[in-house]
């Protein structure tokens, strides 16, 4: 299968890089946009292994050397830039990595490839040491800047690149790869596809993270129940959420889906429009209890306490206000 094929969504990038094969008009430095896990990486690799595929046709071959290197991630001509803290990518990496290897000839592929993943970490020196290479760039070389937001660049960076915006991934689409390439059940891959938001990276992931589906049980076992819980079991559950004080950005995204289903299931009716349809009963339950203007003030509430949480307030005690705050606004 070509590389391409297995990468979801895209087409008018996908479309453009193989007639720019093809027609041997490859630029020489590119930006691609987007979220992490949106498909950058794979994307800057299938081109790569296109354009250094021993017989070109438009797509690789599999079977040469170049494509084998490719697939092992160790192709000589093909380099992936590293850094070493976790913030910032320093001038002197894209220097001895970038800049000062560039001139060299490729060793066997008809073009140098440089591939450089949360480039947005570049530093302005980084930029300005990279900025002639861009500008002058040596007729074999291609640079593949991935970052999660052109905003991070210099101007003069962004003049002289090709930006291209990697759009998330369609939920039936990630729903159908979830299901069929990771084996994910139907109503799991529901849920995933929805909470990654067309972000096919994130969406794997966390189908397979034994600690976001505890994550997940406990947050579900929270909600389905609000309407009964009394507030003693409420602070108990608070205290539980210590647990997970790591993924508490996806814990109240959580509840921030189970109340957009109450207010779903309260327009349309409609159990296919649910991530959480395994839990009609209780939807159908808290819709009647809760009305539009709580629920809006329930919203507020979570991205609240998520804004208290980021300002290092309290952890405990922020989520166990919001618990109480919104089982005070069922009816």
């Amino acid at each position: 299968m070509n590389d391409l094929d297995r990468i979801l969504g895209n087409e008018s990038i996908k479309d453009y890089f193989q007639h720019a094969i093809a027609q041997g008009r490859v630029s020489h430095a590119y930006i691609f946009e987007g979220e992490k896990g949106c498909g950058k990486k794979m994307l800057a690799a299938a081109f790569s292994k296109i354009m250094q595929c021993e017989a070109p046709s438009g797509k690789p071959c599999g079977k040469c050397t170049s494509c084998i290197q490719m697939d092992h991630r160790n192709h000589p001509d093909v380099i992936w830039v590293t850094h070493e803290k976790a913030n910032v990518i320093s001038v002197g990496e894209i220097r001895n990595q970038v800049v000062n290897t560039i001139d060299i000839s490729p060793y066997k592929g008809p073009y140098k490839i440089y591939i450089i993943d949360e480039a947005e970490k570049m530093n302005p020196a980084a930029q300005n040491a990279i900025l002639k290479t861009i500008e002058e760039p040596a007729e074999y070389a291609v640079i593949f800047l991935l970052a999660n937001s052109r905003g991070a660049f210099l101007p003069t960076i962004l003049s002289r690149c090709i930006t291209m915006s990697v759009k998330p991934v369609p939920d039936y689409a990630v729903r159908r790869y979830l299901m069929e390439q990771e084996g994910i059940d139907e109503g799991r891959a529901d849920f995933y596809a929805g909470f990654a938001m067309g972000n096919l990276g994130r969406a794997i992931r966390i189908a397979h993270s034994t600690e976001f589906n505890q994550m997940r049980e406990h947050a579900f076992g929270l909600l389905k129940s609000m309407h009964e819980w009394e507030i003693f079991e409420l602070d108990e559950m608070a205290r539980q959420c210590k647990a997970y004080k790591d993924q508490i950005n996806d814990y109240l995204d959580i509840m921030r889906l189970w109340f957009r289903d109450i207010i779903v299931w309260k327009i349309l009716k409609n159990k296919e429009k649910l991530f959480f349809s395994n839990a009609l009963s209780s939807i159908q339950v808290q819709e009647k209890q809760l009305s539009m203007e709580a629920i809006n003030e329930i919203n507020d509430r979570i991205t609240q306490t998520e804004r208290q949480i980021r300002a290092n307030v309290n952890f405990e005690p922020s989520l166990d206000l919001l618990f109480i705050f919104i089982r005070r606004r069922y009816q």
